[in-house]
């Protein structure tokens, strides 16, 4: 039957079966495994690198991908020296600090046969950014001692060609594969996308409950408020009919009276050019017969000239007040 390793049977695997093992990282049944070199972020797929001294941010709601500080040999040559015909496999649960503090961890195993780094997915699902050190503590390897034959599997991990996460080093893309272009009357899926955008930040927990139900409530305000706009364009839109009718009607109404004015003042004119005209030919026709009455009578220039002259002052006076008193008969 399969056994747990005590402490000291954990610190003989390190620097053979536990690279890197520290044994001040040896707990009664385990050993903690560290936080490693390398990480990347599935945000964005960055890639980066962490040295002693450096720290890494997990913002709120991001998950990373992160390696292990120590590397597992669980080989069956590796194994078989310490013991004989036997063989280790690993289970690895989070640390209860990483759990208090927000971080999402999952409890994995470890096959027997594996060897390489390990590489862990970490969700930060607290309300604020989370700050890890290089070389913290992450997980605990729980180490089980297979030694009945029943327990000792026949293909250890690492000798089939699906093994693909053998001899880790750093972060290993997952190897996980599916077509580019699937049929969607092959697809099976949930109606999640019907789902209000506002009902999944209420389910989604603090603070996107918050958001949802702020959105909610602003999405009621604005339905008023669009209710308000609509009534106010509607009455603006009434106003403007009315007064595009009123300033037709007064454009119609002062073209009119443009016309009226234009005709009278045309008639005016006509009229009074006319009476001018009139008297003038006949003022000038008077004036003609009664110098020809002078002049047979031999009478001087002088006199002449001075009945000229107030026969055409009294022409002009008569024309001014026959212009002043003609008006224009409708």
């Amino acid at each position: 039957m399969a056994k747990i390793l005590a402490d000291r049977e954990i610190k003989k695997l390190c620097g053979t079966v536990i690279l890197g093992g520290d044994d001040n990282a040896i707990h009664t049944h385990g050993i903690r495994l560290h936080l490693g070199n390398h990480v990347q972020f599935l945000s964005t797929g960055e890639e980066k690198e962490l040295k002693p001294g450096y720290f890494l941010v997990i913002h709120l709601s991001e998950t990373v991908l992160i390696s292990s500080l120590e590397k597992i040999d669980f080989t069956k040559e590796t194994v078989q020296k310490q013991y004989p015909k036997m063989l280790l496999m690993g289970l690895l649960t989070p640390t209860t600090t990483m759990m208090r503090e927000g971080l999402s961890l999952l409890t994995t195993k470890v096959d027997a046969g594996f060897r390489g780094n390990l590489n862990w997915g970490i969700r930060n699902n607290s309300i604020n950014k989370i700050t890890l050190e290089y070389g913290e503590p992450i997980f605990k390897l729980t180490i089980f001692l297979l030694e009945t034959e029943e327990e000792l599997s026949e293909v250890l991990y690492g000798e089939k060609e699906i093994d693909h996460y053998q001899d880790t080093e750093g972060i290993r893309p997952s190897a996980r594969r599916i077509p580019t272009s699937i049929p969607k009357s092959k697809i099976i899926a949930s109606s999640y996308t019907n789902i209000p955008p506002t009902t999944i930040l209420k389910e989604a927990g603090y603070p996107f409950n918050h958001i949802g139900t702020e959105l909610v409530e602003l999405g009621g305000k604005f339905d008023q408020v669009s209710k308000d706009v609509i009534f106010l364009k509607q009455e603006f839109q009434k106003q403007i009919t009315e007064l595009s009718s009123k300033i037709v009607d007064v454009r119609e109404r002062l073209s009119e009276k443009i016309e009226n004015v234009l005709k009278e003042a045309s008639q005016l004119f006509d009229k009074r050019f006319g009476a001018v005209i009139g008297a003038l030919i006949g003022a000038g026709s008077l004036m003609y017969t009664i110098i020809s009455l002078l002049q047979s009578q031999n009478v001087g220039k002088i006199i002449i000239a001075c009945v000229v002259g107030g026969f055409g002052v009294a022409s002009l006076i008569i024309t001014y007040f026959l212009t002043r008193r003609i008006k224009v008969t409708k």
